[in-house]
């Protein structure tokens, strides 16, 4: 899929703004796509929640987005794990950014 570098940058400077109101660790931003979400880019990025230095909590979260790098209220969700191993495997990476909290 080629995607346009007008809707990446549109996307990342959504990410920027996740980044800097990340209340704990938010990093590795990449665009995405899925053959299970035609016409939709996926913004991933991994957020750790250190608020428990015992217990860190580490997960992917999700923004959907148009082709056109415009935000849509799309929710990314999984039935069971076996769902979930299906979609994550979809998954191609079209770019990545990693932020440094400073």
């Amino acid at each position: 899929m080629n995607i346009p570098q007008d809707s990446i940058q549109k996307i990342m400077e959504g990410a920027v703004l996740i980044q800097k109101h990340c209340k704990e660790s938010c990093f590795d931003f990449q665009v995405m796509t899925s053959r299970f979400h035609k016409d939709t880019l996926i913004l991933r990025w991994v957020e750790v929640d250190i608020s428990d230095v015992e217990r860190p909590i580490q997960c992917y979260r999700y923004r959907c987005y148009h082709l056109d790098g415009s935000a849509q209220n799309c929710s990314i969700h999984y039935n069971n794990v076996q769902e979930a191993n299906t979609f994550f495997k979809s998954l191609e990476t079209h770019f990545r950014q990693d932020f440094v909290k400073k």
